[in-house]
């Protein structure tokens, strides 16, 4: 039997960058039966209600990347088998959805899936939009040259995950890892993996333009990224060596780069950001939402 698939956005201060996901999506081989867009104000989906040609949904709630993924799932629950979460400046290969369809079909034991990236600018300034269409255009146009490859994963990348409905009538995602939601992905599937195997593939390709607008200030960002393992390895998603090594990586390199750092980079707001969160941590206030009292 065919799946119903919802694709929930989640998205804040980024109209351009929804339009053009909005578009891609009006080009999927397979359309998705819903697609779900949740937001804090109108002004963030100005733009992407004049999409037409999408089965569209616009729901309104509190900021912060997973509680909007939570009000999405809650909205949508009720109509589908599987919920896919794309960024709002990830950009999706014409096959993305059908290719998901199938492997879900075709593994039903799996619980989650995961695809490739073409490209990555989350690690770099980011990348042009005309950039990424000229990658997914060439990808699409030889799609099925690659061997397929199916493989089990520890856990999923944020910008491109989908998982069967039915995992989320045990888990939602935390919302204690507040605004950008450092590491709200491998929390949340390395939680599913502990109801059922995870899948990565590289027939669900896309691009993720990783642009830096609309997001977390490096001061904040910095906390997140000391407090945030730490949260994860208090509640037991991960081991303390792993927390060790996820927040020592960012302090080592925002010290290695503050002197000289990158122009698309607050490197001294995350390394400021990081002193203020090892404060926060011999004072024993280990706390995420911390930085949402912060101005």
């Amino acid at each position: 039997m065919p799946m119903r698939i919802v694709v929930a956005v989640a998205t804040r201060g980024r109209g351009a960058l929804l339009a053009a996901l909005l578009n891609r999506l009006k080009l999927q081989s397979r359309p998705a039966d819903l697609v779900c867009l949740s937001a804090v104000e109108e002004s963030d989906v100005t733009d992407a209600r004049k999409a037409t040609g999408l089965p569209l949904r616009v729901l309104f709630g509190p900021p912060g990347l997973t509680a909007q993924r939570n009000t999405a799932v809650r909205a949508v629950l009720a109509e589908a088998d599987a919920i896919v979460f794309f960024d709002d400046d990830f950009l999706p290969a014409r096959r993305w959805l059908e290719r998901a369809e199938e492997i879900f079909l075709r593994y039903p034991h799996v619980l989650g899936i995961n695809g490739d990236t073409l490209a990555d600018g989350a690690s770099s300034a980011g990348l042009e939009f005309e950039a990424a269409a000229r990658l997914l255009d060439d990808y699409d146009s030889s799609d099925g040259e690659r061997a397929a490859e199916f493989v089990p994963t520890p856990s999923l990348y944020g910008c491109n995950m989908a998982y069967r409905a039915a995992v989320f009538g045990r888990l939602s995602f935390d919302e204690r890892l507040p605004l950008y939601g450092w590491l709200e992905d491998l929390d949340f599937s390395r939680q599913v993996r502990k109801l059922g195997p995870l899948l990565w593939s590289n027939t669900l390709c896309g691009v993720h333009l990783g642009l830096k607008s609309g997001k977390t200030s490096g001061t904040r960002f910095g906390i997140s990224q000391i407090i945030n393992p730490i949260h994860l390895w208090r509640k037991g998603t991960i081991a303390a060596t792993e927390a060790a090594g996820l927040l020592l990586m960012p302090l080592a390199k925002n010290l290695l780069k503050a002197i000289s750092p990158e122009p698309y980079i607050d490197r001294r707001g995350r390394l400021r950001g990081n002193l203020l969160a090892l404060a926060y941590v011999l004072s024993g206030r280990i706390d995420p939402m911390i930085v949402t009292k912060l101005k």
